[in-house]
């Protein structure tokens, strides 16, 4: 996240808001009151369409009501962006300091290999509150729309009588991607921040977002019952913490820093010549992770300090990680899906602190979030999730071994005439201890041992045994059927962002 340089404003930070009766709609209705669609309720007349929301919603079509009694009167979500699970002191790392997540993981379910499904922002998230594949959300990267067919968590947990909140911290979260659907409230109050190397994306500091949540628990009371969403945005490119953390790892800060050296396609390891300055962002990127602690650290004391923490279930996770220079794709994500931008951080802690210090090491993924929430809850999730709840209830009964898909979303033009727009970028199948790549555009499949081998420098099929052949078919089989069972909803690109940028690039002389 870019803190220094010159900014400017475009537009008023926004608060926004559902009408009561529009936030109280199902998506069941809201499907048949638009268009009908071979899986909606077809043509029907005014006067039935009452009924037939009734009805559905009264089904296995949409999220049910309680079965039993709630487990908990809130739920907070908070989701930190483009952060590395290597990058975390509870995690393993020996160097970054955490200690705010640290303590936090303590009390806390830590699922050990989290997966998200897919390596970009929006589409991400979209996962985490549908519980559904890129390929059946329909998102397939940032810039599209969330198809409102889609049932949302907040939609879920708004009908069931929470008050739901939401705090966005990036542009990528905007509510004009129709991401806001089933909040009552949604800030996106963003910082636009020009810098010396061009014009970063809208967004917000994590002090922003803390106190930003802070505010409106002042203004408006603890509600009887909260959903809470924050996003923390700051480890994202460019990496440049926030004074004091920019000298937390590098004496010398931000001072002096340079663009971080473009390398040519296909270069696997950075030039001697460029390795330091690399160096300098990869430690800036670990003291953007290091002050987003402390804000969050900030938060949940104050949740705490409110009685709202030990009512409520709390699910602290990463949307993707980050390659640093393990692979091709450097200092990005989105290209592939090694580890490095897919292993993200899931904790989840229940009211309380029940189970803490609880470890996880089945494989777990994006789409297994919404589930758990809502089994824990006593609800019912839709009908058309594609991941599995975990129940924390039960957490020491083991896991059965679960398959789980993941997607890049990159390139971003070339490959948009075959179909689902990610459907000849990469794609990955894990199993067991296994993972097996697949870049339909470049022709190639890698199989990783990610147990032995966590940073995927060894492809087994580099010089394949015939036990890995084997696998190597099985695995694609599984593969190639999970793809031909995508049904995306439908999706368009807005362009607002991109025209945006230009504008902005322009009232500063960069562009004619």
């Amino acid at each position: 996240m870019y803190s220094g340089g010159p900014a400017i404003a475009m537009g008023a930070g926004t608060m926004r808001s559902l009408e009561p009766e529009r936030a109280a709609v199902t998506p069941a209705c809201r499907r048949a009151e638009r268009r009908p669609r071979s899986r909606g309720l077809g043509r029907l007349t005014s006067a039935l369409r009452a009924a037939a929301c009734v009805a559905l919603a009264l089904t296995s079509a949409c999220a049910g009501p309680y079965t039993r009694e709630p487990s908990a009167k809130h739920v907070i979500l908070i989701s930190i962006d483009t952060a590395r699970a290597d990058h975390f002191g509870f995690m393993g790392n020996g160097w970054i300091r955490t200690p705010n997540l640290d303590a936090l993981a303590a009390e806390s379910i830590v699922f050990d290999d989290y997966m998200t499904v897919v390596p970009t922002t929006l589409a991400s998230h979209t996962t985490l509150f549908t519980g559904k594949y890129p390929h059946n959300h329909g998102t397939p990267r940032n810039g599209f729309t969330v198809n409102p067919d889609n049932e949302m968590l907040p939609e879920i947990l708004l009908r069931a009588g929470m008050t739901t909140v939401g705090f966005a911290g990036s542009f990528a979260l905007d509510s004009r991607f129709g991401f806001a659907q089933g909040f009552a409230r949604y800030d996106e109050e963003f910082d636009i921040l020009v810098g010396d190397w061009g014009v970063d994306q809208n967004q917000r500091l994590a002090s922003n977002v803390t106190a930003a949540v802070r505010r409106y628990l002042d203004e408006r009371g603890v509600p009887n019952r909260l959903f809470l969403f924050a996003h923390y945005f700051d480890p994202h490119r460019p990496y440049t913490a926030m004074a004091p953390y920019d000298t937390l790892y590098d004496s010398r800060g931000r001072r002096g820093l340079q663009p971080i050296p473009l390398l040519k396609s296909g270069t696997a390891f950075l030039p001697e010549e460029a390795r330091r300055e690399a160096r300098r962002h990869e430690l800036q990127y670990a003291a953007e992770i290091s002050y987003t602690d402390e804000q969050i650290g900030l938060l949940i004391a104050d949740l705490r300090d409110r009685g709202i923490l030990d009512d409520a279930l709390l699910v602290i996770t990463t949307d993707h990680g980050e390659s640093l220079w393990e692979h091709e794709e450097q200092f990005d994500h989105g290209f592939t899906v090694y580890q490095s931008t897919m292993h993200s951080v899931l904790m989840i802690r229940l009211p309380g602190g029940e189970s803490g210090g609880r470890r996880v090491e089945e494989t777990v993924a994006s789409v297994d979030v919404l589930p758990t929430i809502l089994e824990y809850l006593g609800m019912r999730p839709p009908a058309d999730v594609d991941g599995e709840a975990v129940e924390l209830r039960n957490i020491d009964r083991p896991m059965s071994e679960r398959v789980r898909f993941g997607e890049a979303t990159k390139p971003w033009r070339g490959l948009e005439d075959y179909g689902w727009a990610n459907s000849l970028k990469a794609r990955c199948v894990r199993k067991g201890r296994h993972k097996l790549i697949v870049t339909r555009y470049k022709r190639r499949e890698e199989l990783y041992d990610v147990v032995s081998d966590p940073s995927e420098l060894h492809d087994l099929l580099a010089d394949p045994s015939s036990a890995h052949e084997a696998l190597a078919r099985e695995l694609r089989a599984e593969l190639e059927d999970w793809a031909a069972s995508g049904e995306p909803l439908p999706s368009v690109f807005d362009p607002s962002q991109r025209e945006e940028t230009r504008a902005r690039l322009r009232s500063l002389g960069y562009l004619r």
